[in-house]
């Protein structure tokens, strides 16, 4: 299954943010189908060859905008032409954007960044190795050590 996706951030911020949203991912989908490098860094910093193929969707890059330092092109503006081929659907999207964003599971922020819950255990070896697991891996059985022979145990 494929996909686009609009984070709660894109969609809070408005119609043409999501536009915009959907365009810059229309662009890369445009070099990915003529398999040409869009971006460096992983995927990153957005090219000159990004920047070309969100022109062609009805972005554009402001005359004597500096890049973006580490990510390039990386945020293209709609056009006033494309504002205007888009003018019904920026409407449907205005009057949509606040029936959904209350409906949307958003993160707890705090726990999405919580380290995960692991235990940490040691075997009886002279110099006892150490090892992480789950508690609910742990509670599956002991998990021996193939020096010692012994269980690996909580420190």
């Amino acid at each position: 299954m494929t996909g686009l996706v609009a984070s709660a951030d894109t969609l809070t911020a408005g119609a043409d943010a999501t536009l915009e949203h959907v365009l810059h991912e229309a662009a890369h989908v445009l070099c990915w189908t003529r398999d040409v490098q869009d971006t460096t860094m992983r995927g990153v910093y957005h090219n000159g060859v990004f920047l070309d193929a969100a022109a062609e969707v009805g972005l554009f890059w402001p005359r004597g905008q500096p890049r973006v330092r580490g990510k390039g092109y990386v945020a293209p503006a709609l056009t006033d032409a494309t504002r205007d081929r888009y003018a019904d659907d920026l409407s449907a999207l205005t009057t949509a954007i606040p029936l959904v964003l209350p409906h949307l599971l958003i993160p707890d922020v705090q726990r999405a960044h919580k380290p995960a819950n692991r235990l940490y255990l040691q075997c009886k070896c002279d110099e006892p190795r150490r090892i992480q697991i789950s508690p609910t891996v742990a509670a599956k059985g002991p998990v021996l050590c193939g020096v010692c022979g012994k269980p690996f145990t909580e420190q």
